[in-house]
């Protein structure tokens, strides 16, 4: 088959072009050698050029931003908020690319240091050895030079913390230091799906074996907390940890000194207090030293509003463009009034009564309170029970 070059195919297709036109326009009576068609062929000449210039404009533009995607931006992203890519440190930047293949590479000497990388994990505090996987196996490489320093062999690996980080060696959990030195064998069975095993402060939480109970080990692996609470966790500023069993929750310093001793309560740790709401939906707050600032505290009052029985009517007049009334309404209400009680809000949005001069009369026992008279109160319980309270917090039979 005979190939066609580029250049002949557009001038052929241009030829066809201008007589397709010439044909239309002699169907008005134009004629090629007119003063009105040389007019006609030079603006559409001048047309023609400039919206092929727009057009391979267009074309650059798109081979040139494929080009830098494909070269550039996609190999050596600088932009903290690209798609792609983050910092690991100041040189080393981890590409995580659309096709899997994804590299730790140098930013300031453009060198890819390690290819084919699944994800990676940053170590915490001043450690240095980033965690990664290459789709198989898991290893560790510096975050300063982007170097293998452990090539991937461990099952499951986890973070650097501390100074060391912990390992899945034939299912059970050793301890290794930078070097890839076992320091801590205690023969720790591996638990699947289990979170953690990472040092914070000192102490790793460690669980019974079922991932149902957990405690606390030091950095020589003796058990420093009994593996006998439901959760341990450290605040974020490590310098707690929250413990709970059950439904009660304590806090401990971080040297595991009883700060709050478990507690029936649900509990937050601030920056600045400790938040405490208790069975009986009271909220209490504390210093973060344990000291008790106030046992009771809402969150806000709000006013509690009836139907009083008297009918009142008001009439409503539809009236049309000019003014003239064409349809009257006559409708009953009942006027609303304040109740002698306000409603609180305190810990979990529960609800208690309240005087007008702040004396609380109920404790915060309802999910809602909706006055019904002047000192009469319709409180909901639970799951659409409800009962009926007077204004002394007396439920009435």
């Amino acid at each position: 088959m005979k190939q066609i070059s580029a250049s002949l195919f557009f001038t052929v297709l241009w030829r066809g072009l201008c007589q397709a036109l010439g044909w239309f326009f002699g169907l008005f009576g134009y004629k090629h050698d007119g003063k009105f068609a040389k007019c006609v062929w030079g603006v559409f000449a001048t047309s023609a050029s400039i919206v092929m210039a727009l057009f391979a404009l267009f074309l650059v533009v798109c081979l040139g931003e494929s080009i830098y995607n494909h070269f550039f931006r996609n190999h050596y992203c600088d932009d903290e908020y690209c798609y792609h890519s983050e910092y690991v440190s100041r040189d080393i930047y981890y590409h995580n690319t659309e096709d899997g293949k994804s590299y730790i590479y140098n930013k300031r000497t453009g060198e890819k240091l390690i290819k084919h990388i699944a994800w990676i994990a940053k170590p915490l505090g001043k450690d240095t050895l980033v965690c990664y996987s290459d789709g198989k196996k898991r290893g560790y490489f510096s975050k300063n030079t982007g170097k293998v320093i452990i090539k991937p062999k461990y099952d499951h690996a986890w973070v650097f913390s501390d100074g060391l980080a912990s390992v899945d060696d034939n299912g059970y959990i050793k301890f290794i230091d930078g070097t890839d030195k076992v320091v801590m064998d205690q023969r720790i069975p591996y638990t699947p799906n289990m979170e953690g095993y990472v040092f914070h402060a000192g102490y790793c939480v460690m669980d019974s074996g079922d991932g149902d109970l957990f405690g606390l080990i030091d950095k020589t692996g003796q058990i420093v907390l009994p593996i006998e609470y439901s959760s341990i966790s450290p605040t974020n500023d490590l310098e707690m940890w929250r413990v709970t069993k059950g439904k009660e929750n304590g806090l401990l310093d971080k040297d595991l000194n009883t700060i709050i001793p478990l507690t029936e309560c649900s509990m937050w740790v601030y920056d600045d207090m400790i938040h405490m709401v208790m069975p009986d939906h009271t909220l209490r707050k504390l210093t973060l030293q344990g000291e008790l600032i106030n046992d009771f505290y809402i969150t806000c009052v709000r006013t509690l509003e009836y139907s009083k029985e008297e009918v009142l009517y008001r009439t409503d007049k539809t009236t049309d463009d000019e003014g003239h009334v064409v349809d009257t309404t006559i409708e009953s209400y009942h006027p609303v009034a304040n109740a002698k009680r306000k409603a609180y809000v305190a810990g979990d949005c529960y609800e208690g009564l309240m005087s007008v001069d702040g004396h609380i009369i109920t404790k915060p026992l309802y999910k809602d309170i909706t006055a019904i008279g002047y000192d009469l109160y319709l409180c909901d319980v639970s799951n659409g029970d409800q009962v009926i309270v007077n204004g002394q917090g007396e439920i009435v039979k």
